[in-house]
């Protein structure tokens, strides 16, 4: 019998959206309707208050300014059967037709929807879990949130929604590294956003001001011509309504010019003009047209192959690559980049030293890496400041290329390390004053002769610091000279904390990543409480804290957890039944950067642990089971906190206990890979990897 048969919940790096991580299994269900007379065929179902009605096919919404909590006054009102826990799928269709308020589905604020509602009919679906409001979860209730607004409703529905898609939240963007190896943003893309980009047949959807004798915009089969003079009147190539303001877009282009001029794009702020060739720019739409026109100057250019879509950055999940083979799913903690020019080192302070930007390919894919050259045989060095607030540890990195210089030796506040840029070995550290205290250092490959350099030193006086790589001629001791020579530098990161976390990139400021958060309510269905088994394939990675995996009932009382702890060396398993502990087993950890296949067997007075296909440690034959479990998350609880820190292949729910042979199946590490077998069976569903 397959592993397959018995698995309630499979979560692997598959598909994804911003704010969404598909699970493999179970492929997404609606439940039966549980609306009576939706569409308002009927005068019948509803509870009317404050003069509503329905008639027309329609539901004729006054509304009394009553959002609050009691339900009573809403003005359409209907039991519906919510439970409290479970996932539900809400959706409706409204129209204003009269005042300017709001319109709120589910029960108010906490479980409720509100949006501005436009002309004409409007389409919403979303997915709630009911909060505990007494009497009133159970209920879908319709009202404003001015007295006199009038809204028409149709085609009300709630259904049960079943799905293991766990829930993203980070809210700001975040690098990873993508399947080639690069280091580049976790990203989604919409779809095309500009009408006839590239000029196929005609300028059809472009719309164009300013123009007269001296300034035209022309269709060639090559493109949109576009030539200028700079006199009167500024001549705009444009597409209207193609934005929305505050929203996040990226804008390709090619440009070919015949030697005059350049071209910009105006997207309700300037940006930098266009170059000769491909062109890329990332922007915040302020308005909601975008337009081309001419850079201070005559201009004779042919515009082609334009593309815009939205991006989006925050809240996508980071399938990272690192390491090579499959992907993993990354957990990072929150963390600022205290150094504002993280790969423009133009304005760093030098000593003996020239640069030359854009010279080479960094880790991200773009020519953009620096050459970082030694002018005299001294001290020769580059130098950026951080601003350390408080005491504790600190972490500094940067990617190191080789050219000329076989080390790297590095000062970070008051200590010092060495690092060998062309075996990836380690060299001497230490400190060379006081205030400061060396931690750990390390070198890791990133590929494309690039490695990752990084210094973590504990401070216990705060202030400005500095970040300061030399590059010396020889190995070890205090760097006093150099050699003429140069290496290759990028990607330069200082931040709070024992280890180094992916790049954050800087340009002008400091920037904050957020904390990783994964999570999914609402789906006891999914989770036995009796029996089953709970496994995770993951790699602490990180050596700091105590970090959780855990079933849980959204609270302390009832958990399984799957545990890191003791800077990374320690994989602990309990099994917390009534805030009682019923079952605690620990596994010593060999390394911290492999994976682990980790899964607990639990039922009445049997539960074990497995790890790599051995069981640790004893069965426990005197256990009570937990009740309750409706969630899982990549933490303790949605309140204990001890977030999950580090990199997972994969999480499964299985529904019944699984026999020794099963468990020895499912985490061993050799024989039938189910990782690969899940993978397959997400390539077969509507999921995509973005």
């Amino acid at each position: 019998m397959s592993l397959l048969d018995d698995v309630s919940i499979v979560v692997t790096p598959n598909g994804y959206k911003a704010g969404e991580l598909y699970a493999v299994i179970p492929v997404p269900t609606e439940g039966a309707e549980q609306v009576t007379n939706g569409d308002f065929a009927t005068d019948t179902g509803w509870d009317k208050r404050n003069g509503s009605t329905i008639s027309g096919g329609v539901g004729n919404v006054i509304a009394n300014g009553d959002l609050g909590n009691t339900g009573n006054n809403w003005s359409l009102n209907q039991g519906v059967g919510m439970v409290v826990g479970k996932l539900y799928k809400i959706s409706f269709s409204a129209r204003q037709t009269g005042g300017t308020g709001n319109l709120q589905v589910g029960q108010a604020y906490t479980a409720g929807f509100s949006q501005n509602i436009t002309s004409g009919f409007v389409n919403y679906s979303f997915i709630i879990t009911p909060a505990d409001y007494g009497v009133n979860t159970e209920r879908v209730s319709i009202g404003g949130s001015v007295i006199g607004d009038t809204f028409e409703v149709d085609n009300v529905s709630v259904k049960e929604y079943t799905a293991a898609d766990m829930d993203v939240t980070r809210a700001t963007a975040a690098t990873r590294v993508d399947e080639d190896g690069l280091v580049n943003y976790a990203e989604v893309l919409g779809s095309e956003e500009v009408t006839n980009g590239d000029f196929a047949t005609d300028l059809s959807g472009w719309t164009i001001s300013g123009n007269d004798a001296t300034h035209t915009v022309t269709w060639t089969a090559s493109g949109a011509r576009f030539q200028s003079d700079t006199t009167s009147p500024v001549m705009e190539f444009k597409q209207l309504n193609l934005l929305t303001s505050g929203k996040q877009y990226v804008l390709t282009c090619n440009i070919a010019y015949t030697g005059v001029g350049q071209l910009r794009v105006n997207v309700g702020s300037n940006l930098t003009a266009f170059t000769e060739g491909a062109n890329t720019r990332y922007f915040s739409a302020t308005s909601s047209t975008m337009s081309f026109l001419r850079e201070n100057a005559n201009v004779d250019a042919i515009i082609s192959n334009v593309s815009v879509k939205e991006l989006i950055r925050d809240n996508v999940p980071r399938i990272d690559y690192s390491g090579g083979g499959c992907p993993h799913i990354l957990a990072e903690p929150q963390r600022t980049n205290l150094v504002t020019e993280s790969s423009d080192y133009s304005g760093y302070s030098k000593s003996s030293i020239n640069i030359v930007s854009n010279i080479s390919t960094s880790p991200d894919g773009s020519v953009n890496a620096t050459s970082v050259t030694n002018t005299s045989t001294g001290q020769s060095h580059i130098r950026t400041g951080f601003t350390a607030s408080s005491t504790g540890d600190y972490t500094g990195s940067s990617y190191i290329k080789k050219q000329d210089f076989d080390f790297i030796y590095v000062e970070f506040g008051n200590a010092y390390a060495w690092f060998n840029i062309s075996n990836g070995t380690l060299g001497n550290s230490g400190n060379f004053g006081s205030g400061w205290t060396f931690v750990s250092h390390s070198i890791e490959s990133v590929g494309n002769d690039w490695y990752r350099i990084s210094i973590t030193a504990n401070n216990t006086i705060t202030g400005g610091y500095n970040f300061r790589p030399y590059q010396p001629t020889s190995a070890n001791g205090n760097y006093t000279s150099g050699s003429l020579g140069d290496s290759f530098m990028w990607g330069t990161q200082v931040e709070q904390g024992s280890y180094a976390t992916s790049y954050i990139p800087t340009s002008g400021s400091t920037v904050t990543r957020n904390q990783d958060q994964f999570t999914r309510d609402g789906i006891s269905s999914l989770i036995n409480s009796t029996e089953g088994v709970f496994m995770v394939e993951l790699s602490p990675s990180f050596p700091a804290g105590t970090r959780q995996i855990s079933l849980n009932d959204g609270s302390y009382v009832n958990r399984i957890i799957i545990e890191v702890r003791n800077s990374g060396g320690t994989i602990k398993c309990l099994l917390v039944s009534s805030s009682v502990v019923q079952a605690e087993i620990d596994y010593t950890v060999s390394n911290i950067l492999d994976y682990y296949k980790v899964a607990i067997r639990y039922e009445l007075n049997n539960v074990s642990i497995w790890v790599n296909g051995l069981q640790i440690g004893s069965t426990d034959t005197s256990a009570t089971m937990p009740i309750g479990l409706n969630s899982f998350s990549f933490d303790g609880n949605s309140l204990s906190g001890l977030p999950f820190y580090g990199k997972v292949k994969q999480l499964q729910v299985y529904s019944t206990a699984l026999s020794d042979e099963q468990l020895i199946q499912l985490t061993g590490t050799s024989g039938t890979d189910f990782y690969e077998s899940y993978a397959a069976m997400a390539s077969a569903l509507t999921y995509t990897i973005q």
